[in-house]
């Protein structure tokens, strides 16, 4: 009898803990990346706002594994080298196939080494620092 409540107890902890894992893979999930950016002396806003744009149409854009995604600048305030960029997944599966299909487009976009390191070389030049989070989403709790 013992035996049987043992392995009922294990059975219903399993599922508990796969019913639990198979929820944490429900979205949506947010990646945060907020960069300290810098103009440097060889750079400007304009050249900055450029390269962020070509990335984002030949990278973001076409990555159907990227709902939506928001790019936004520090305004106000006493430090604004901030530059914030959340993006939006359907399911914590779909973070790391947009990564994969983020390097498939990148090396799409620029097709060599030279053209790579060209374009990143100047785009690189006006981060200084980041940081990374994930958040999963509260829908209930969102503006219609």
């Amino acid at each position: 009898m013992k035996t049987t409540h043992n392995k009922i107890s294990a059975l219903l902890i399993l599922f508990l803990l796969s019913t639990s894992m198979i929820h944490a893979q429900d979205g949506p999930y947010y990646t945060v990346t907020t960069w300290k950016i810098e103009i440097p002396e060889n750079g400007s806003n304009a050249e900055f706002n450029t390269l962020l744009k070509e990335f984002s149409q030949k990278v973001v854009a076409p990555n159907q594994h990227i709902v939506s995604e928001r790019t936004m600048r520090h305004t106000s305030g006493s430090d604004s080298r901030d530059l914030v960029i959340i993006t939006e997944y359907a399911n914590w599966n779909a973070i790391d196939a947009a990564a994969t299909r983020q390097g498939e487009l990148i090396s799409t976009a620029w097709g060599s080494d030279a053209a790579r390191k060209e374009f990143f070389g100047k785009f690189n030049k006006y981060f200084l620092m980041h940081t990374d989070e994930i958040y999963s989403g509260m829908p209930e709790l969102s503006k219609k």
